[in-house]
């Protein structure tokens, strides 16, 4: 792992790793908050490099030193889990040239398929200055020999993203604006700008990057690429409803590219009620509440698990309100007030309209 300032992190990623794998090696960039003292105790491989403004330095020399035969790589704000117990290695095909992870992004989110685990091979290493990837590598070795990428059972879980992350916006846009010119059709990089102008208040930029990088996307069959579109689309509809706009087209479209995305799910339903379309959103409810987020399939999105839940049933909650059906909206709101009893929202919905017991959507 690299590591900048991350005391707050480092301890609990540790105690995850500790005796699970065969070494750990870190690469500080310049720490100054107790994260070299916490790293020292733990006995890792403790290495030194000068940030320069491109992760995927420090992580290319953090591999040149690696001594075992594959790698994990991990962030200080991640958790590792093997949900069967024993050790890294008892998750690991000799016969593949890498394994996915089963990635959780944010706390009460689902899990979706991540490059993490892959062998320490010299022609396997980074390219980026942010987000940097060794994924190309990853597909030209296993095209090479022939050896299989493989999903496992290893989870990750990021803590990093839970609560503000503005704090990281000009960070960000330096490195994403350095970074697109140099790989224009890393549709991530798109996305995360979009977030990040948005995150700054520069709407109309960020509504901008994201059409670039929907028109960069075009004729693209790729999985994962696909995947990233759909974010893509999914911050476009955010930014239509916001703007009073109707986005059912531009969903429509996204949904025929990526039918399993269920947060543009969500927000056709959320395009329906908009549109006084009150009986087409009860349905969208309806289906979001007939799915179960651990039985969905490892893919290349991942969900927060409240559009199955709580929001699906608000979203039934609204529609039946504007098809006058009061008794029944206090009931879906009353449900959502079992599924998320934190938001007191739901609660005063469901008593304001004589919500008894909970319904299921």
């Amino acid at each position: 792992m690299i590591v900048k300032n991350e005391a707050r992190f480092l301890q609990g990623c540790l105690e995850t790793l500790a005796e699970k794998v065969d070494e750990i090696v870190i690469v500080d960039t310049g720490s100054t908050d107790g994260t070299i003292e916490i790293a020292e105790s733990a006995g890792v491989r403790l290495l030194h490099q000068a940030w320069r403004g491109d992760f995927a330095g420090p992580r290319n020399f953090g591999l040149d030193q690696v001594r075992t035969d594959w790698v994990l790589y991990i962030d200080a704000d991640e958790r590792l889990g093997l949900p069967r117990g024993g050790r890294l290695a008892d998750y690991i095909d000799p016969e593949a040239v890498a394994g996915f992870v089963r990635f959780q992004p944010k706390t009460n989110f689902t899990r979706y398929r991540e490059w993490r685990l892959f062998r320490a091979d010299p022609r396997i290493r980074f390219a980026g200055m942010i987000h940097e990837t060794m994924v190309p590598a990853i597909k030209a070795v296993s095209r090479q020999e022939g050896w299989p990428v493989v999903q496992t059972d290893v989870e990750i879980d990021h803590l990093g993203y839970d609560g503000d992350i503005s704090h990281k916006h000009p960070r960000n846009l330096a490195l994403l604006e350095q970074a697109l010119p140099l790989d224009p059709d890393r549709l991530f990089y798109w996305h995360h700008l979009a977030e990040t102008y948005a995150g700054l208040g520069r709407l109309e930029e960020a509504e901008n990057a994201a059409r670039q990088g929907l028109a960069r996307a075009e004729g693209q069959d790729d999985d994962n690429r696909s995947a990233t579109a759909s974010l893509l689309y999914q911050f476009l509809a955010r930014t239509e409803l916001q703007h009073g706009r109707d986005p059912l087209d531009l969903i429509a479209s996204a949904l025929a590219r990526q039918p399993d995305d269920y947060a543009l799910h969500f927000l056709k339903g959320r395009a329906l009620l908009a549109a006084g379309r009150a009986e087409q959103a009860l349905e969208v409810a309806h289906f979001l509440r007939d799915i179960d987020p651990d039985g969905l399939p490892d893919g290349w999105l991942a969900f927060d698990r409240a559009l199955f839940t709580d929001k699906a049933c608000e979203l039934a909650a609204l529609a039946c309100l504007d098809l006058q059906r009061h008794s029944e909206a206090g009931k879906y709101f009353a449900d959502a007030s079992r599924l998320a009893p934190e938001v007191l929202a739901y609660r005063v919905k469901a008593a304001a309209f004589g919500g008894g017991s909970p319904v299921n959507v």
